[in-house]
Protein backbone atom coordinates (compact mmCIF):
# COMPACT_ATOMS: atom_id res chain seq x y z
CA UNK A 1 0.00 0.00 0.00
CA UNK A 2 1.16 3.65 -0.42
CA UNK A 3 0.55 6.39 1.86
CA UNK A 4 1.37 10.53 1.95
CA UNK A 5 1.68 12.60 4.94
CA UNK A 6 -1.51 14.58 5.49
CA UNK A 7 -0.24 16.25 8.63
CA UNK A 8 3.41 16.46 9.47
CA UNK A 9 5.09 13.48 11.78
CA UNK A 10 7.03 14.47 14.34
CA UNK A 11 7.76 11.88 16.69
CA UNK A 12 9.54 8.93 17.93
CA UNK A 13 9.04 6.59 15.30
CA UNK A 14 8.92 2.72 15.89
CA UNK A 15 12.24 2.31 14.17
CA UNK A 16 13.59 4.41 17.35
CA UNK A 17 14.21 7.57 15.62
CA UNK A 18 12.70 10.88 16.22
CA UNK A 19 11.64 11.33 12.39
CA UNK A 20 10.40 14.79 10.97
CA UNK A 21 8.63 13.76 7.79
CA UNK A 22 6.84 16.52 6.01
CA UNK A 23 3.46 16.99 4.42
CA UNK A 24 2.94 15.26 1.05
CA UNK A 25 5.84 12.81 1.65
CA UNK A 26 5.13 9.54 0.09
CA UNK A 27 5.69 6.49 2.17
CA UNK A 28 5.42 2.61 1.58
CA UNK A 29 4.47 0.21 3.50
CA UNK A 30 6.84 -3.32 4.60
CA UNK A 31 4.37 -5.62 6.42
CA UNK A 32 2.57 -4.15 9.43
CA UNK A 33 4.58 -0.65 8.84
CA UNK A 34 4.61 2.55 7.15
CA UNK A 35 8.21 2.88 6.26
CA UNK A 36 10.40 5.72 4.86
CA UNK A 37 11.76 5.76 1.11
CA UNK A 38 15.13 4.77 3.18
CA UNK A 39 13.28 1.63 4.94
CA UNK A 40 12.68 3.43 8.60
CA UNK A 41 9.52 2.08 9.58
CA UNK A 42 7.58 5.07 11.24
CA UNK A 43 4.47 3.50 12.67
CA UNK A 44 1.82 0.67 12.40
CA UNK A 45 -0.42 1.33 9.51
CA UNK A 46 -3.44 0.74 12.15
CA UNK A 47 -2.14 2.81 14.58
CA UNK A 48 -3.40 6.55 15.99
CA UNK A 49 0.10 7.92 14.48
CA UNK A 50 -0.90 6.17 11.57
CA UNK A 51 -4.81 8.04 11.20
CA UNK A 52 -3.61 10.97 12.42
CA UNK A 53 -0.40 11.74 9.95
CA UNK A 54 -0.68 9.96 7.07
CA UNK A 55 -3.45 8.43 4.16
CA UNK A 56 -3.86 5.82 2.18
CA UNK A 57 -2.84 6.75 -1.33
CA UNK A 58 -3.25 4.29 -3.37
CA UNK A 59 -5.58 6.02 -5.93
CA UNK A 60 -3.41 8.98 -5.91
CA UNK A 61 -6.27 11.19 -3.44
CA UNK A 62 -4.37 10.77 -0.06
CA UNK A 63 -4.34 13.82 0.72
CA UNK A 64 -7.45 14.97 -0.06
CA UNK A 65 -8.59 11.70 1.81
CA UNK A 66 -6.60 12.48 4.94
CA UNK A 67 -8.27 16.03 5.45
CA UNK A 68 -11.63 14.49 5.16
CA UNK A 69 -10.81 12.10 7.44
CA UNK A 70 -8.88 14.22 10.08
CA UNK A 71 -11.70 17.20 10.06
CA UNK A 72 -14.20 14.25 10.70
CA UNK A 73 -12.61 12.13 13.52
CA UNK A 74 -10.52 14.47 15.03
CA UNK A 75 -11.34 18.21 14.58
CA UNK A 76 -13.43 20.64 15.82
CA UNK A 77 -15.27 19.91 18.58
CA UNK A 78 -13.44 18.60 21.53
CA UNK A 79 -14.58 18.58 24.78
CA UNK A 80 -12.17 17.81 28.07
CA UNK A 81 -13.78 14.02 27.63
CA UNK A 82 -12.37 13.34 23.92
CA UNK A 83 -14.55 14.35 20.61
CA UNK A 84 -18.50 14.97 20.95
CA UNK A 85 -20.83 13.84 18.45
CA UNK A 86 -24.43 15.75 19.34
CA UNK A 87 -27.04 13.38 19.51
CA UNK A 88 -28.86 14.60 16.00
CA UNK A 89 -25.15 13.88 14.03
CA UNK A 90 -24.28 10.47 15.98
CA UNK A 91 -27.86 9.46 14.51
CA UNK A 92 -27.17 10.29 11.29
CA UNK A 93 -23.66 8.48 12.00
CA UNK A 94 -25.38 5.34 12.94
CA UNK A 95 -28.21 5.65 9.82
CA UNK A 96 -26.30 6.14 6.95
CA UNK A 97 -22.33 5.54 7.74
CA UNK A 98 -22.60 2.33 10.08
CA UNK A 99 -19.97 0.64 8.10
CA UNK A 100 -17.48 3.27 8.89
CA UNK A 101 -18.05 2.80 12.93
CA UNK A 102 -16.57 0.06 15.42
CA UNK A 103 -19.59 -2.11 16.82
CA UNK A 104 -17.81 -3.25 19.96
CA UNK A 105 -17.85 0.30 21.80
CA UNK A 106 -20.20 1.97 23.22
CA UNK A 107 -19.20 5.36 21.84
CA UNK A 108 -18.63 6.92 18.37
CA UNK A 109 -14.96 5.07 17.18
CA UNK A 110 -14.30 5.27 12.90
CA UNK A 111 -12.86 1.67 11.90
CA UNK A 112 -10.08 1.11 9.58
CA UNK A 113 -12.26 1.16 6.16
CA UNK A 114 -13.47 5.06 7.32
CA UNK A 115 -9.89 5.77 7.34
CA UNK A 116 -9.63 4.15 3.76
CA UNK A 117 -12.50 5.11 2.43
CA UNK A 118 -13.39 6.90 -0.94
CA UNK A 119 -13.06 10.85 -0.78
CA UNK A 120 -16.17 11.47 -2.55
CA UNK A 121 -18.30 9.44 0.12
CA UNK A 122 -16.21 11.19 3.46
CA UNK A 123 -17.27 14.20 1.56
CA UNK A 124 -20.76 13.27 1.78
CA UNK A 125 -20.36 12.57 5.37
CA UNK A 126 -18.52 15.58 6.34
CA UNK A 127 -21.45 17.82 4.62
CA UNK A 128 -23.85 16.07 6.78
CA UNK A 129 -22.23 16.61 9.73
CA UNK A 130 -21.67 20.44 8.59
CA UNK A 131 -18.29 19.89 9.39
CA UNK A 132 -15.87 22.21 7.51
CA UNK A 133 -12.71 20.45 5.89
CA UNK A 134 -10.07 23.17 5.38
CA UNK A 135 -8.63 22.75 1.50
Amino acid sequence: MKFITHHRFKALAICGERLNIPYGTELETAGDCIVTKDGKAVCYYTSENAKLHFAQNDDGRGIERGRLTYAISYGGRQTKSGYRFSEEEAEILFREWKHFLRQDVDVILFNDDFFAADPDELQKMAAALNIRVRR
